[in-house]
């Protein structure tokens, strides 16, 4: 449903913002990699924190020259002893530039998380919040940074068919750099 929103959204707002004559109207795309950290909120969850390594795909419109649209996904994965776990994401995007000229920007959006680790499996729908930072690299290419909290809640931690836990929640900080075209 949020993927469906942000394509519909994306399509929409292209146009709109090449007929104004918008020097900033187009599309972009941005490829992140970062460090991410993984946390299990449930009655059968330790606390701590799993860490690994991220990456992200994003592409997009302007909607205005002060807000950037898209769709995104990207993973998550960390080595436990043995067993490799995987956290993957897609949903819709948004960067709000509040104060133009700056290359500061607020990142939300909202989709679907999924876990995966051996038998074990969960998904349930996330929302997304954080801030980045747009540096000018050349014209049209951008480098950057940015810090991300993901946080998905409500879903079922299964193994195989048989349901472990409900109301679970799962909550990945991603710090990442990024190259930035638009």
């Amino acid at each position: 449903m949020f993927l469906l929103a942000g394509v519909l959204s994306l399509f929409a707002a292209a146009p709109a913002v090449a007929q104004s004559g918008d020097q900033d109207a187009g599309r972009w795309w941005a490829l992140t990699v970062g460090s991410g950290s993984t946390r299990f909120t449930c009655d059968l969850c330790t606390p701590e924190r799993d860490s690994g390594p991220w990456a992200g795909l994003a592409v997009g419109a302007s909607a205005s020259e002060a807000v950037k649209v898209g769709v995104e996904g990207g993973f998550w994965t960390h080595l436990d002893d043995n067993d490799r776990e995987w956290v993957y994401r897609a949903g819709v995007v948004a960067h709000v530039y509040p104060k133009t000229g700056s290359g500061l920007h607020l990142i939300g959006g909202g989709g679907w998380s999924a876990f995966r680790a051996g038998d074990f499996r969960y998904d349930a729908g996330r929302l997304t919040v954080g801030l980045g930072w747009d540096l000018p690299l050349t014209p049209g290419w951008m480098v950057g940074n940015s810090i991300v909290l993901d946080a998905a809640s409500f879903g079922s931690l299964k193994n195989e068919q048989t349901t472990v836990d409900r109301d679970v929640g799962v909550s990945v900080l991603r710090l990442g750099v990024f190259l930035k075209h638009r």
